[in-house]
């Protein structure tokens, strides 16, 4: 597990989902009876060292998407919640408020149809496969006829 402990920034091309599933595997491993045992100390106080060093690591990337924005908000809220005292649960509130406000700002946008923002390329493509059907279509005709032409001309010698 010693290899483990810097696998976060092994490749540097590392994603917000990517990290985010490490995230939850550590999470779930820590959360296991076998790892809450004794003699599994040494284990879990590396998982932690792990799980802190991925928590950092998310504030060094850029989110793509407003799920990667939320997956970040949700790594802040969990490790505040570890680590904040009883009278300061207003910041895992506050945090709560702005994922819950950044869910709705995301919806507005897909209720509108987006039927009127067709691009020309689009529109161009059937014509372009009917350009080819004719294409081939016309090539057979005249080989059938020439076929045909054939036929008539070796019947009528």
């Amino acid at each position: 597990m010693a290899e483990s402990q810097n696998l976060s920034g092994l490749d540097g091309t590392q994603s917000v989902s990517a990290l985010g599933l490490r995230w939850a595997a550590l999470r779930g491993m820590l959360n296991s009876p076998l790892i809450m045992a004794d003699e599994q100390r040494a284990l879990r106080d590396e998982l932690l060292r792990e799980l802190a060093a991925i928590e950092q690591d998310f504030s060094d990337l850029p989110s793509r998407t407003t799920m990667e924005i939320s997956a970040k908000l949700d790594i802040a809220k969990s490790a505040l919640r570890e680590r904040i005292q009883s009278g300061e649960t207003w910041l895992v509130d506050l945090i709560e408020s702005i994922q819950s406000d950044l869910h709705t700002v995301n919806a507005k946008p897909s209720a509108v149809p987006q039927t009127t923002n067709r691009s020309p390329a689009n529109l161009s493509r059937p014509q372009q496969q009917r350009s080819d059907d004719t294409s081939t279509s016309s090539t057979s005709p005249s080989s059938t006829t020439s076929t045909n032409s054939e036929a008539a001309t070796s019947s009528a010698a």
